[in-house]
Parts: C-alpha cells; structure tokens; sequence
C-alpha cells in the first residue's frame, strides 16, 4: 500500500489531517486568550499528533513500528474530537462546526484502520 507514495506528503490520510490541522489552528484563533494554556494547547497539541504520527509512522521500516505509529495517530484523532466536544460545550464552537470537525476525523479515522488493517496482514 505505502510503496506507491514518494513520501508520507503523498499519502492522502496524511493530506487530510494536514488540511485539518490548519483548519484547527484557524478556529483556534477564536477562542478566548484565557484558553491559551489550556484547550487550545491541548487541540493543538493532539491535532498536531495525527499529523505528526502519521508522518512518523510512515517513515518506520518494520510493519508493527508503523501501525505503533499509526495507532498513536488514531488515539489523537480521538482525543482531537473529545476536545471539540468541550469547545462546543463552552459554545467556542457553534453545534455545525463541532460535527463538520468531528466527521472530518471520523473519514480520518477510517483512513487510518485501513492502513492499520493492511500493514496487519
């Protein structure tokens, strides 16, 4: 499966979570400056997880080093969405944007247990 990419850049879980990691950190921006330390670090912290994972992941030669990896990614995803969560409940987010996020990481998720199941085989 990873032997058609140049490099993780290729992959498009990876492109993905890019794409929404940037998204994040634009939302972010929004929130309250009292948030600073607290979710917006934590949202940042885990949405920089997925991507960072994955890129990590892809670069490791042995098939059970990369879905370790790939895993990681896919428990930030989690994390990622639990987060969102509270910044709806805080009303930082609006209940649209929350959903459109979290169905954002939900294709993401999907992506990544097909990687996952792949390299398991």
């Amino acid at each position: 499966m990873e032997k058609k990419f140049n490099d993780f850049r290729d992959m498009g879980v990876w492109q993905q979570s890019f794409g929404l990691l940037i998204e994040i950190y634009q939302i972010l921006k929004t929130f309250p400056a009292d948030e600073r330390y607290a979710l917006t670090d934590q949202l940042k912290r885990a949405s920089n997880s997925v991507v960072h994972n994955l890129a990590e992941g892809y670069g490791r030669f042995e098939p059970k080093d990369k879905t370790r990896f790939y895993k990681i990614a896919r428990g930030s995803t989690f994390e990622s969405m639990s987060q969102i969560l509270v910044a709806e409940a805080q009303s930082y987010l609006s209940k649209d944007a929350c959903e459109n996020l979290i169905d954002k990481y939900k294709k993401i998720i999907e992506e990544i247990n097909a990687l996952i199941h792949y390299l398991e085989k």
